[in-house]
């Protein structure tokens, strides 16, 4: 059982009736009356990470579905779900997207929660209490702004609580203010000790040092390029991360916890996971629904209890991406499936039956999932295996293959089951860069990294394009599938922002 999830619902509710919910840019207001003391301060900042479940209802949509790992899974769907499924999936967005506006909203109103958070400090009985609170609110805003500054580019900067009518009179900030902000929330934290090193066991899910200091190497490793002193201090703090008590220190594959044991609902907070957002079962409102989203329709309960939609269908292109060549890659068979068992008939199912699998329970067979959009399996944010290849890409796009970053991809490789890279294998930057961009796609497959790096790295539209002329799921349309323009891989700003604020400007081509 989940203490900190307990925590979470009792936080949601009280949170809920103390404060306004707006869905426009503005902060949330706690009444005067309610923050007393640390206790009620603790409970706003839970429900900061409450608000969390919201943003990753939609996150996959907004990114694996749009780059070349997953897809819809059937053409000719004409449920409205399943249409805004495939509005995403070919790029074909508008303004009025409500998926588009549904996570806008709730990634603003989780920055409202945390500029609630900041507003309260002085509430703090202890200096140790109020840097906790303030690093903790510090950090998942940033999280928050660090995905909108990459999915829309400009956004509004909101920092503290203000009026409705200041909010209808927002301007957009640039990226560079936004990337501004986020890198300095991050450097406080870290540079003033905001957070502990390490979370004590009853407080596990919440952030800690290794989790700001792995964001930050994430934002540097973005936002800069190679040259850069910051993109170099990017793989000095991923050093840091990986050799933090937290992590282990890893130096070979043995080292790591197993892939099949990652995502276990058994092994929760594992050694692996750096920051998570976290679910329980038990019908106490704070499951995890993609079991349902990512299972066949019609499965009759032989994947998963409930309705399911098959939402963020595996691609062929990913499946192939899978090197079978020397025995199994661990990796395919944890994070997709390509058919299910039916009890009834004793026949296993292949039609249709593509799906995700990463957050199905592991251990359904002693703890199965009785009812839908009930899941316990946490959903990874950023970890160990993604902060190794991020370590060795940085490595080697700053001096070039060498010992130490091949140390890291190998040891994300040889977990998977697969034979090493020699030093041979990847000898020219070129190679070295293309193996650590093939293994961030295995390896954190379905985990929403893949269309961020896919921007990274400058090669989104290529490849996507690519990825949708080979695709042969593109030929079943009656129309054909365009492939994207620039300006299509930002997001639109939601429509009915627009409409409370006329002025404000919307992106590019939309």
């Amino acid at each position: 059982m989940k203490i900190y999830n307990i925590m979470a619902a009792l936080a949601a509710v009280l949170l809920l009736s103390s404060c306004d919910l707006d869905k426009y840019p503005m902060s949330e207001v706690a009444a005067e009356d309610y923050v007393k003391d640390d206790a009620s301060l603790n409970t706003l900042v839970i429900g900061c990470y409450n608000g969390l479940h919201s943003v990753m209802y939609y996150e996959w949509a907004l990114t694996e579905l749009r780059s070349d790992n997953t897809r819809m899974h059937l053409t000719g769907s004409t449920s409205s779900n399943s249409k805004l499924v495939e509005q995403l999936d070919q790029g074909v967005i508008n303004a009025e997207h409500a998926w588009v506006s549904d996570y806008w909203n709730s990634a603003y109103s989780t920055i409202a929660r945390c500029n609630n958070v900041l507003g309260y400090l002085g509430k703090a009985s202890t200096s140790e209490n109020r840097n906790r609170f303030e690093g903790e609110a510090l950090f998942l805003r940033s999280l928050q702004y660090f995905n909108l500054v990459r999915l829309w580019g400009p956004v509004f900067k909101v920092t503290e609580k203000i009026s409705n009518e200041e909010a209808r009179n927002m301007q957009r900030s640039s990226t560079e203010e936004i990337y501004d902000l986020i890198e300095s929330d991050l450097r406080h934290i870290i540079d003033d000790s905001l957070l502990p090193a390490q979370q004590n066991d009853a407080d596990l899910g919440r952030a800690d040092m290794t989790a700001a200091k792995a964001l930050l190497a994430k934002v540097y490793a973005t936002r800069y390029n190679p040259g850069d002193t910051k993109y170099r201090e990017a793989g000095d703090l991923c050093l840091e991360v990986l050799r933090s008590p937290s992590v282990g220190n890893p130096s070979s594959a043995t080292d790591l916890v197993a892939y099949t044991d990652i995502f276990s609902s058994l092994n929760e907070m594992n050694k692996e996971i750096i920051f998570a957002v976290r679910y329980t079962g038990g019908k106490v409102g704070l499951g995890s629904p993609f079991g349902n989203l990512f299972a066949p329709t019609n499965n009759g309960a032989n994947v998963i209890m409930g309705t399911c939609s098959n939402y963020n269908c595996p691609s062929d292109n990913l499946l192939a991406a899978y090197d079978m060549s020397q025995g199994a890659d661990k990796r395919r068979d944890v994070n997709l499936a390509e058919s299910y068992f039916n009890a009834t008939t004793g026949q296993w199912v292949t039609k249709n039956a593509r799906y995700v699998r990463k957050y199905l329970n592991r251990d359904q067979d002693s703890n199965p999932i009785t009812s839908q959009y009930d899941g316990d399996a946490d959903w990874p944010v950023i970890r160990v295996g993604d902060i190794a290849l991020l370590y060795a890409e940085i490595a080697n796009e700053t001096t070039g293959p060498a010992a130490e970053p091949l140390k890291y991809l190998n040891m994300i490789h040889e977990r998977a089951g697969l034979a090493p890279y020699s030093a041979t294998d990847v000898s020219s930057r070129y190679d070295f860069r293309e193996a650590v961009r093939n293994e961030r796609r295995l390896e954190l497959a379905f985990e929403n990294q893949r269309w961020f790096d896919l921007l990274r790295w400058g090669i989104a539209r290529e490849t996507v394009n690519n990825y949708i002329a080979g695709e042969s799921f593109y030929s079943g349309y009656s129309y054909t599938v365009n492939p994207l323009a620039d300006w299509q891989l930002m997001l639109p700003v939601p429509i009915d922002v627009i409409n409370i604020n006329p002025n404000v400007a919307q992106n590019f081509g939309y």
